[in-house]
């Protein structure tokens, strides 16, 4: 009801704003800056049709198998975030990387959001490409909970998997327990600039990424805000779905989790006093931490034990970008998972 209250007061605004002589000399602005930006930055890797004249990209580099598939979180960094970790992994394995529906240059999808579409979108973007199972799928935030889904529905195709730094099913009633607030969906600010994005304005916010690949980010980011926003609406019925997938099987699972620089700091200096076995979490009552990181944290050691060959890895001196940061602890663990997938899949000897 909330939501539906500030939708429509985005609108009024909206419609109020109309009006300005100014504004009206705006409508348009958006499409044609929208071509441009297409123009100006061509797609990465590819456009594969996945149904319906609906295309996404998909950037596939490197050889051998099996096909390591990179999940992007809730952002609008799509498969340009994982850049720095494909460079890495693509020297010695198959890698790919894609944007979801509505992220820079994939195609938006219609009518209200279902995150088993994310699952089927993938699939299909993998087939169209050419690319074929098994895959390790490595995942940061919510695109945990994507992998989580898509393992689900083709669990033949998935040999292994990488959290990085992922969602949780049970994250927001863990963190409302706690006493730690969850945020809106999507913020008034944001439901105000959707509403205004036809006349380009929103190209005047910044969204701070690294130079790298700003222009591109901030070339499609209208576009991409509004794909981000489907589904981030559609975060509750994420985590619900998602939840019903935690059974990992035996599939080598890495998960790594954040450790911001002063609780390493922390760690180390109760480290040098006294020895002691951490707790599995990583977590220690002589470090102290704020309460969303110890639930972080805790939430983060569940999800190693959904797989019978689940690891916790913590990585020091971070924060929830690690993966785009620090690229070879992402490639370490996708090292590690590849290796055992290897192993599990040796042909057996020819029998004499």
């Amino acid at each position: 009801m909330r939501m539906m209250q500030l939708k429509l007061e985005s609108l009024r605004i909206a419609a109020a704003l109309l009006a300005t002589p100014a504004l009206l000399l705006l409508s348009g602005c958006e499409s044609f800056m929208a071509a441009e930006a297409a123009k100006q930055h061509p797609v990465e890797g590819k456009l594969v049709d996945v149904g319906g004249g609906r295309r996404i990209q998909i950037d596939c580099q490197g050889e051998n198998g099996p096909t390591v598939v990179f999940q992007s979180g809730g952002d609008m960094l799509g498969s340009l975030g994982w850049k720095p970790a494909m460079e890495r992994v693509s020297k010695h394995a198959r890698a790919c990387a894609y944007s979801r529906a509505g992220i820079l240059w994939s195609d938006p999808a219609e009518g209200a959001f279902e995150p088993e579409e994310v699952a089927r979108d993938l699939h299909a973007a993998l087939e169209a490409s050419g690319e074929k199972p098994p895959y390790v799928l490595v995942g940061h935030s919510r695109g945990g909970l994507y992998n989580m889904i898509y393992a689900g529905m083709y669990k033949d195709e998935v040999a292994g998997m990488v959290f990085a730094d992922s969602s949780h099913p049970d994250q927001e009633t863990r963190f409302r327990e706690a006493g730690v607030p969850t945020g809106d969906y999507v913020s008034p600010a944001q439901e105000l600039g959707l509403a205004l994005k036809w006349t380009g304005l929103m190209r005047l916010a910044a969204y701070p990424t690294d130079p790298s690949i700003e222009a591109e980010v901030k070339a499609f980011y209208p576009k991409s805000v509004e794909g981000n926003a489907r589904e981030a609406r559609g975060r509750g019925q994420t985590l619900e779905v998602a939840g019903r997938y935690r059974d990992l099987i035996n599939w080598p699972v890495v998960v790594l989790a954040r450790e911001l620089p002063e609780q390493t700091v922390a760690r180390k200096e109760a480290d040098s006093r006294e020895a002691y076995l951490l707790s599995p979490d990583g977590l220690d009552a002589s470090v102290r931490a704020p309460v969303n990181e110890v639930v972080w944290r805790k939430l983060q050691a569940d999800i190693a034990t959904w797989s019978s060959k689940g690891r916790l890895q913590i990585v020091p001196e971070s924060n929830h970008a690690f993966f785009f940061f620090k690229p070879e602890v992402v490639e370490g663990a996708v090292n590690e998972v590849l290796a055992a997938v290897r192993v599990q899949r040796r042909p057996s000897p020819l029998v004499r």
